[in-house]
């Protein structure tokens, strides 16, 4: 049954109508069509015949044409034309005012329009007009407006043609004529009216210009998706309402359905759901038609956008809010490259039992829409965690994570990146964005390359000071694996004490168990308590040793007002000053207070450590109070160097000293903290298998790089740094041959190339003959680096896959006694494609003559003539190795024993515990160790990177190289720096000692020698036919010694000549 609708206009079939009885809406779409071909013909002519005239300069003006024949050029005139043309773009242009304005009108004019076609469809398609409606009146000065709004944008626009077939202008065309259609013949036909809907798709420019809403991209998208859902709705109601109540041409409109626009939008919605309920349906068959064409186009659209739009309204109640401080409560912020792993990683560390109760709130924000897993993770730690959807880059985000009132803000970096440099330069734009905004703000940022940490210097408000600090992964990484080049194991013993580890059940009596009972130990600052004043470090390191099971590594000197320095093991003269922060192995946060709570009177003679507490002296109290009221202190500690002029030690005897010093012939940098030598061409230094078979090489260091002239740089200069450190004597400093592809290596030479006693052999890794004249059956140590498996994009299984392939070819190969080659010292020859090859790349560069036509074998090792050399290690298992993994999971593949197991983290598998895997996923707790120890990142620098000084990061932000400087008493002063040493107990000078155990050896080795021994290293239990060693970090008092361990210690620059002779008689042993 058809329903009826009230009508406004009679029918057109009324006595006092116009062509009565006749339809005439061919009228005003003729009239509409003709308007757009008409014109668009017109500007067709136009262009041609313009083109074809001015190309004659017929439309030039006469001044011009002179000029033109001429050949001059004169000033234009004024144009009318180009003024009107300038002054429409300055009206209609969103970057003005005034077009904003006309902007936002023009926008609420096409809602108008709309509403207004809503109002009028409630009449026939086609009806007589008596008089003028208000509906009418409205209607015809939107489309005034809108005419005249067209007519400023034809005008403003370069090209008019362009402009003519806009979509903007279609709608104009096929709604504002027929207005004036209606006006002159006072027939009404609703006709397109509805496509004004279309506008509705500027709703988001529109938010944007009124500042609704800001440019975040979740916000946007929303806007957009629900304009496009709408004005597609609505404009496809309108055809079924026209359709509908028309009826089909060809039947002479005898089959029109009567249904108002809202149950067309209402039957689109049904049908677009997939319920169709049928309580309204489509008789014509042009309506028909458009339905099934909206069905395949609308459906795909509907089940896209609709699900998307209800997701982002969900998530935006739960990510869009903001953060209510909690008073007494702190918080921090996270940001940067977060997902699952990175983010899990954080909160393990961050909140690991043995920090003892955190309460800190940590905020993470990303400008993303977190998936299932990762919002899985926040809802895990939802007392904890929450998660906000923003950007730091946005002041409005950062006042809603009240980033002023954080405790600090952690930037974390991507470090499965292709492109290094870009996400530096992502953080870095991070920190000045948050440090503009909030400069009290303490920030924590992790950076990939060396380079990109120096420019931190020039970020505004940046303040080492204020605690601010960088980890740089790609300096740490190697500077860890460079340490264990000249100390084996010693990166894993470092990677123990910087990350937390939860304590698991041990089993039996096996070496895994000494190794996890070192494993759960930890670098802990504490002020040291009054009871410490006066004492060397000796004395307090043994007192902390025997009386409070802890072992202090070192002290942060004041020698100055502002001056603070890390020591690690410092001479005797240097006394315990009050408030001295002491640097502590142990277990938790709980046994390093001891350090600060003990007192020689109270807790004289307490037997239970358990039990201890603060005692009830004043003098006790007094510094405990104040302890708890001292600030992190967040200052820029400098490099662990002796105070110029320390106490006990004038000037003048540190010049007599530097006398003695002044036979060692050394060349050092300007900062005066590395070996240096003038820069040579890479040629220079460069070998080829003949001539690397000539060289006596024995325990150097051999480095096989895997990448290639468009893989990423590794940033060689970072591993070669703490192997040049100038704490080092020239007999400590191993000869390094670096093996890989030229034009990789050719990219790196720059950084490297004023570093002594290097050489290439361009080869592979994979070449079982390039690794023989390497002997790297003799070397100190081997290291796979590789910069082509870092990509994201790789399977995880395959990412280091080049790494596993040397490592299954090293284990295979044998090795057998050959002869050795005949060199000495006098000993010249040409090698190479008919160059000379000088291999003095020595000590200071003193070795580098004009000419490159000798081999120098001064500072290597030499064979003897007719002498035959007994390799180290007849098999390649049992060559000392060291390789970084990507993903920690394919030890496996590396290390044969670790296949036999299921390890849940790479500390506890064979490979890393015996020092021959390292993987850059342990430097992720650096960060959360940072926050809560502010004085890590200085620790870190004396103990791996082998220098970082104001003064080092400034030269490097300016050139990014080391320039030479001039030996002096103060440059000789900055090496006065303690080094890590192993030493082995049947060697001197430990084998005087005659110890028994642990403890014995540590007391003794402090008096005696000033050596500080702080772990073992330690042969596995048999069998064992490589003779590999495994790590014990801070072994126990009562732990027994065996003649064949090794000591891992810190020792004195002074007592450098017991690693010279301990050294040689290694070699001579070899």
């Amino acid at each position: 049954m058809a329903m009826k609708i009230p009508h406004t206009y009679p029918p057109i079939s009324h006595t006092h109508c116009r062509y009565r009885g006749h339809r005439l809406w061919w009228a005003f779409l003729l009239s509409s069509l003709s308007v757009f071909l008409g014109g668009l013909l017109a500007l067709l002519l136009w262009k041609v015949a313009h083109s074809g005239f001015n190309s004659i300069g017929i439309f030039r003006p006469r001044r011009q044409r002179w000029a033109h024949r001429q050949s001059i050029s004169v000033e234009p005139e004024f144009n009318l034309k180009n003024a009107l043309k300038e002054w429409a773009f300055s009206v209609i242009s969103a970057q003005h005012l005034p077009g904003k304005v006309l902007m936002v009108l023009i926008f609420c004019f096409n809602i108008g329009s709309i509403l207004t076609y809503i109002i009028l469809s409630t009449d026939p398609v086609e009806s007589c007009m008596k008089e003028y409606s208000i509906a009418f009146l409205v209607d015809l000065s939107f489309n005034i407006c809108h005419l005249m709004y067209f007519g400023l944008r034809f005008l403003a626009a370069q090209d008019k043609l362009t402009v003519w077939v806009d979509l903007r202008s279609l709608v104009d065309f096929f709604t504002i004529t027929p207005s004036f259609v209606t006006l002159f013949s006072r027939r009404a036909w609703l006709g397109l009216r509805f496509i004004r809907a279309m506008h509705i798709l500027e709703l988001p420019v529109v938010l944007q210009i009124l500042n609704i809403l800001n440019s975040n991209s979740t916000t946007l998208k929303l806007s957009r998706l629900v304009a496009i859902l709408t004005g597609t709705l609505l404009t496809s109601a309108g055809f079924i309402h026209l359709l509908e109540n028309s009826g089909d041409p060809w039947l002479d409109f005898s089959n029109p359905q009567p249904l108002y626009y809202f149950d067309c939008v209402y039957f689109l919605v049904v049908t677009m759901s997939t319920v169709g309920y049928g309580d309204v349906e489509i008789r014509t068959t042009l309506g028909r038609l458009f339905v099934i064409i909206f069905i395949f186009i609308g459906l795909g659209l509907f089940a896209n956008f609709v699900p998307e739009v209800v997701q982002i309204i969900i998530n935006r109640k739960r990510f869009d809010g903001s953060f209510t401080a909690v008073s007494g409560k702190t918080h921090v912020v996270v940001c940067g490259h977060i997902t699952l792993s990175s983010a899990s990683a954080f909160m393990k560390d961050f909140l690991h039992e043995d920090r003892g109760e955190v309460n800190v709130k940590v905020l993470f924000l990303g400008n993303f829409r977190p998936d299932q897993e990762l919002e899985a993770f926040f809802l895990r730690w939802f007392l904890k965690v929450t998660f906000y959807q923003g950007s730091v880059m946005q002041k409005r985000d950062l006042e809603r994570v009240r980033m002023q009132k954080a405790g600090a803000c952690l930037i974390i970096c991507d470090r499965f990146t292709s492109d290094q440099n870009k996400e530096d330069a992502a953080n870095l734009m991070r920190v000045i964005s948050i440090k503009q905004y909030c400069p009290n703000t303490r920030i924590i940022v992790q950076m990939l390359k060396h380079n990109s940490k120096a420019f931190l210097q020039n970020v505004p408000n940046w303040d080492w000071s204020r605690g601010d600090a960088v980890i740089c992964l790609a300096e740490l990484k190697l500077g860890f694996m460079s340490q264990s080049c000249l100390v084996p194991g010693l990166s894993t013993l470092l990677a123990n004490l910087f990350t937390m580890q939860s304590e698991i059940e041990q089993d039996g009596d096996t070496w895994q168990n000494l190794y996890r009972e070192g494993l759960y130990n930890e670098i802990y600052t504490e002020h040291l308590s009054p009871s410490f004043i006066g004492m060397s470090f000796a004395q307090a390191s043994k007192l902390c040793f025997l009386k409070l099971r802890l072992l202090l590594i070192g002290i942060e000197y004041q020698s100055g007002d502002q001056d603070f320095n890390v020591l690690v093991n410092p001479p005797s003269h240097i006394k315990i000053k009050l408030w001295t922060l002491g640097f502590l192995i142990a277990s938790n946060a709980s046994d390093a207070r001891r350090a600060s709570m003990y007192c020689s009177v109270c807790h004289r003679d307490i037997k239970d450590l358990s039990r201890m507490g603060p005692c009830k002296c004043t003098e006790q109290k007094d510094v405990s109070s104040h302890t708890s009221t001292m600030s992190l202190g967040f200052r820029r500690p400098s490099l662990g160097v002796l105070p110029f002029s320390p106490e006990g030690e004038t000037l003048g005897e540190r010049e007599c000293v530097w006398e003695e010093q002044e036979e060692e012939e050394v060349g050092l940098d300007s900062t005066g903290l590395f070996h240096w030598c003038p820069p040579v061409p890479l040629k220079d230094i460069s070998l080829t298998r003949q001539s690397a078979s000539t060289l006596a090489l024995q325990d150097h260091v051999v480095v096989c790089v895997f990448g290639d002239g468009g893989s990423s740089l590794l940033g060689l200069g970072d591993f070669m740094m703490p192997l040049r450190a100038s704490s080092l004597t020239a007999p400590e400093l191993r000869t390094v041959v670096f093996l890989g592809d030229p034009h990789y290596f050719s990219r790196e030479w720059p950084n490297i190339q004023y570093f002594p006693n290097i050489y290439f052999l361009p080869g592979s890794p994979l070449c079982g003959a390039d690794l023989r004249v390497l002997r790297v059956e003799r070397c100190a140590m081997v290291v796979v680096l590789s910069s082509l498996s870092s990509s994201s994009d790789i399977e995880p299984s395959m990412q280091d896959k080049d790494t596993i392939h040397f490592c299954v070819n090293l284990y295979h190969i044998r090795f057998s006694p050959e002869p050795g080659p005949r060199c000495t010292l006098s000993h010249t020859q040409s090698h190479g494609h008919g160059q000379g090859l000088e291999l003095g790349h020595g000590f200071g560069g003193h070795n580098r003559g004009p000419s490159h036509d000798t081999l120098d074998f001064s500072h290597i090792p030499m064979i003897p003539e007719k002498a035959e050399v007994t390799p180290a290690h007849s098999a390649g298992s049992a060559v000392p190795l060291l390789v970084e993994l990507v993903n920690s999971s394919n030890v496996c593949f590396v290390n044969e024993a670790d296949s036999q197991e299921d390890f849940s983290s790479l500390t506890l598998t064979q490979g890393f515990s015996v020092g021959s895997v390292f993987s850059v996923d342990l430097l992720d707790t650096l960060m959360s160790a940072t926050y809560f120890n502010a004085n890590v990142p200085g620790l870190i620098c004396t103990l791996v990177t082998g220098g970082d000084t104001p003064l080092l990061e400034a030269q490097l932000a300016e050139d990014n190289q080391l320039q030479g400087g001039e030996m002096s008493v103060k440059m000789w002063a900055l090496r006065q720096r303690s080094k890590l040493a192993q030493l082995a107990l049947q060697d001197e000078p430990l084998c005087s000692l005659a110890c028994e155990d642990f403890k014995e050896l540590f007391c003794q080795a402090l008096d005696s020698l000033e050596i500080l021994c702080f772990g073992l290293y330690r042969l596995l239990d048999p069998p064992n036919p490589s003779m590999k060693r495994f790590v014990i970090t801070n072994p126990s008092a009562e732990l027994p010694l065996l003649p064949s361990d090794r000591v891992f210690c810190s020792v004195p620059f002074h007592q450098s000549h017991l690693l010279t002779l301990r050294r040689a008689k290694t070699s001579h042993r070899l």
